[in-house]
């Protein structure tokens, strides 16, 4: 299968989460291909913390889709995404 076919492993499209006022994600893609090492960097209050936290089940985004390995995910705390292969440190 060539580069442009595959699938993301892990793909996020129009994250949103909100505090309040603050919107901490504010329509966040993410694609994360086979095989790649991918770094999340960013200014302080970027997002970044909010975007791992919403990818690994310690937030619920506001709006926005998960998916995994092509499928829809929810996950509604860490432990249901460590029993999907996505864990954090």
């Amino acid at each position: 299968m060539s580069e442009s076919n595959q699938v993301p492993v892990l793909q996020a499209r129009g994250l949103v989460k909100r505090y309040g006022r603050v919107t901490a994600l504010d329509g966040a893609d993410f694609d994360l291909m086979p095989g790649e090492i991918l770094a999340v960097i960013g200014d302080n209050g970027a997002g970044k913390s909010s975007l791992i936290k919403a990818l690994s089940g310690a937030l619920i985004p506001d709006a926005g889709e998960i998916t995994l390995d092509g499928k829809r995910v929810n996950f509604n705390n860490p432990m249901q995404a460590r029993e999907a292969g996505i864990e954090t440190v």
